[in-house]
């Protein structure tokens, strides 16, 4: 794996997460879907702090992988924001020996854990994506239009705007 790589996906991460929170925002309403939607898009934010600790060598002081308190969209979209752009700078600063190191840690949950970065990296990659596609799910039927958020979009939009 590349730095350049990781970068890339962190960018995608980055650019589809803030679509959904835009039409999450502009569709706002109070039900329990929304709040789930949420909830979950909180969630993603949380274990992306917690992992960066892990990555900094620092504490990252959550005692689980959500708040107890469900937070205002628009606050959570600039937090949403802040996290990916530290994480496609943490991401685009290692170079292709650190991807192997390996890290311990210890989950919230208070087993251990040990992963190499490239798998963390991975781990935060693949687990947004996935509950991008649960919040869709859950919002399925509210006027909110799910934007696509698949790789191959990012990259081809990316590509053209380079030229």
């Amino acid at each position: 794996m590349s730095a350049k790589l990781f970068q890339t996906l962190f960018e995608h991460k980055a650019w589809a997460n803030q679509a959904l929170l835009a039409q999450l925002i502009a569709h706002r309403e109070e039900s329990k879907s929304w709040r789930l939607a949420t909830r979950l898009m909180n969630h993603l934010n949380i274990v992306d702090q917690i992992f960066i600790a892990h990555l900094s060598g620092q504490s990252h002081g959550y005692t689980a992988t959500n708040t107890p308190e469900t937070p205002e969209l628009l606050e959570l979209q600039a937090r949403t924001a802040q996290t990916d752009q530290h994480l496609i700078a943490l991401a685009g600063s290692f170079s292709a020996e650190r991807f192997d190191d390996i890290i311990d840690f210890v989950f919230t949950d208070g087993k251990t854990g040990r992963m190499s970065v490239a798998e963390i990296l991975m781990h935060l990659i693949t687990h947004s994506s996935y509950h991008r596609g649960q919040i869709g799910w859950v919002i399925h039927e509210s006027p909110a239009k799910i934007p696509p958020d698949i790789l191959t979009g990012f990259l081809h939009l990316d590509r053209r705007l380079q030229q």
